[in-house]
């Protein structure tokens, strides 16, 4: 595993070493040395990218630093970081700096970060590190117009020929023609299957199940064995393939690691040959696997792996738009959802929105696997109520910040032991754990003693795997301070008890009109006594209207969501 994680680190070292010498970063760098010449300069973002350029250039010889900051020294102060004076986010102000430039892949994020928590003086230049000079652009323009001009010959189409050449960085327009020529030739081959590649890298977020069922079952189709990744960055903590593989093979689906570990390399995606690739989710992507290198041998697509009810300003970092505003489709849960990510992601080619449902909800028309019933701690002479329990990941600050975790992990865990007519599924997110541990708010051992806890109960059960649906189905309520487990849980018409926090992310449009179906405890305290009215006393007065909002606000086609997009791709395809 550590072996691995270095070979992920050198890798990225190597990947940014070459992409700086392939801009010419020693001209940028004279470039900004006369742009801001006398100006007091805080570089912010100390990541590898950082790394890399301190290991390469001698900043101090164009630039005037007078400081260099990160969010992470918010929890690990330090004096001195590669040579510089090293500075919280909340005491940039005392460096004085006239120009911030930002190091990392999200420049607009961090600068609305700075603003909005007031870390900046009035009037601060907030600019990237990395910037274009006349030349590139002259380049990039060059570049676009020969782009534009094969689009045209291809589609014969000069009203879209000219809103993409307006609209589109170069990028996103020659993937509009590398899918033009993938379409293509699937539409002449119509004899031969289209070969479709579903990449998971955490099976907690799967979501494709429905589609994958309806794509077993044509035969128009074949279905590749379902790719686990390995962790895409070395940051992130867990190693998931093999329990991937196991918990896809329990449900009797073929999968395949994604590495090549005797080698120490990742299997070629393109040497596969799908023609089509579903992404688990638009981040954590090595360059071989972004949609804009994907799209020059196979289509890409994506569903949101959480049922969305954040609002725009939460959803999202610089690097999932540029990855979402390079795929060929991306479905969306509802006509309203259509529109959130055309502006969350600021999608100016929205032809990549297309509204066919939300997968997952098909689980609710599947018969219950018979070992989602066992999971719980019951029996037939002695059936509980049935609670599940589904704490948030966001503990730490200046994130999501749902998370009520670490005032709730003790409280419930009492709960359950005080009442043993109650039976407990806890479905902590993915990455509580990880989170737990680098938050250093519980050790390694300190966590799995607190999950083995709870599974030691009578009464209680710990669930960290995907396909939980059969887990909603087979409950009585749902208690949580998460996102998409909100919507997901909703059109059950079961009841949710709901736990806000003072600085979390803020519910879009569609996640407000839900949030009136929710029981909102300002008091973890209360949980108590609402779980009594509604499993004992069965006073659920908000039964009527949650019904009322899932018949008004969720999309779900007759035929079922995962038939609807797979009869959309073969319409695509000429196959319908």
């Amino acid at each position: 595993m550590q072996q691995y994680q270095q070979f992920l680190y050198n890798e990225e070292l190597k990947g940014y070493t070459d992409y700086l010498k392939s801009i010419r970063f020693e001209d940028k760098l004279l470039f900004l040395s006369k742009k801001y010449n006398k100006k007091r300069i805080l570089i912010y973002g100390n990541g590898i990218l950082f790394n890399v350029i301190c290991q390469n250039y001698d900043l101090s010889k164009y630039l005037n630093i007078c400081a260099v900051s990160d969010l992470r020294y918010e929890k690990n102060p330090t004096d001195k970081y590669m040579g510089y004076k090293a500075v919280k986010p909340a005491d940039i102000k005392e460096a004085e700096a006239d120009v911030i430039l930002v190091t990392t892949v999200n420049p607009v994020e961090i600068k609305n970060f700075l603003i909005k928590n007031n870390f900046v003086k009035k009037g601060t230049i907030i600019e990237p590190l990395i910037q274009d000079f006349f030349g590139d652009k002259a380049n990039k323009f060059i570049h676009k117009c020969s782009i534009a001009l094969k689009y045209l010959k291809e589609t014969k189409n000069i009203f879209n020929c000219l809103k993409y050449f307006i609209f589109l960085n170069e990028t996103e327009y020659q993937t509009k023609n590398n899918y033009i020529d993938v379409l293509k030739n699937l539409r002449k081959d119509k004899s031969r299957k289209i070969r479709v590649a579903f990449l998971c890298e955490e099976n907690p977020k799967w979501g494709y199940q429905s589609i994958y069922d309806e794509m077993k079952k044509d035969d128009n189709f074949e279905v590749l064995p379902i790719i686990n990744l390995p962790i895409i960055t070395y940051r992130r903590q867990e190693f998931l393939q093999k329990k991937n593989i196991e918990f896809f093979k329990s449900f009797g689906m073929e999968s395949i690691d994604g590495f090549d570990y005797e080698n120490n390399i990742y299997k070629s995606l393109e040497k596969i040959k799908p023609d089509i690739v579903f992404y688990q989710q638009p981040w954590y992507m090595i360059h071989s696997q972004i949609p804009e290198v994907v799209s020059k041998y196979a289509l890409t697509c994506i569903i949101s792996y959480g049922f969305t009810s954040i609002d725009t300003q939460s959803w999202g970092s610089e690097a999932i738009r540029k990855n979402s505003g390079n795929l060929w489709k991306m479905f969306a849960e509802s006509e309203y959802h259509n529109k959130f990510y055309q502006k969350a992601a600021e999608l100016k080619h929205k032809d990549i929105m297309v509204t066919k449902g939300y997968p997952k909800l098909d689980n609710y028309r599947m018969p219950i696997d018979q070992r989602f019933e066992d999971l719980w701690k019951d029996s037939e002479k002695e059936e509980k109520h049935r609670i599940i329990w589904a704490p948030h990941h966001s503990i730490e600050k200046y994130g999501f910040e749902m998370s009520n975790f670490k005032e709730q992990y003790l409280y419930f865990l009492e709960l359950a032991k005080k009442h043993p007519e109650y039976n407990f599924v806890v479905k902590p997110h993915p990455s509580l754990r990880y989170k737990c541990i680098t938050e250093k708010f519980l050790t390694e051992k300190e966590y799995d003693d607190y999950i083995a806890e709870w599974n030691s109960l009578g009464n209680a059960v710990v669930y960290t795997d995907g396909n939980y649906f059969d887990i909603f189905k087979t409950s009585d309520v749902l208690i949580t301070d998460s996102s998409s487990f909100l919507a997901e849980y909703f059109y059950s018409g079961k009841p949710i008890i709901f736990f806000e926090s003072p600085n979390r992310a803020g519910f879009n449009k569609f996640g407000l009109k839900i949030k009136k179906g929710f029981y909102t405890l300002a008091k973890t305290e209360d949980t108590e006594e609402l779980l009594y009215k509604l499993l004992i006393k069965k006073e659920d007065k908000l039964k009527t209207l949650r019904a009322k909002i899932i018949k008004q606000e969720f999309y779900y086609p007759e035929s079922g969501i995962g038939k609807n997009i797979v009869n959309y791709l073969k319409k695509q395809t000429e196959r319908l």
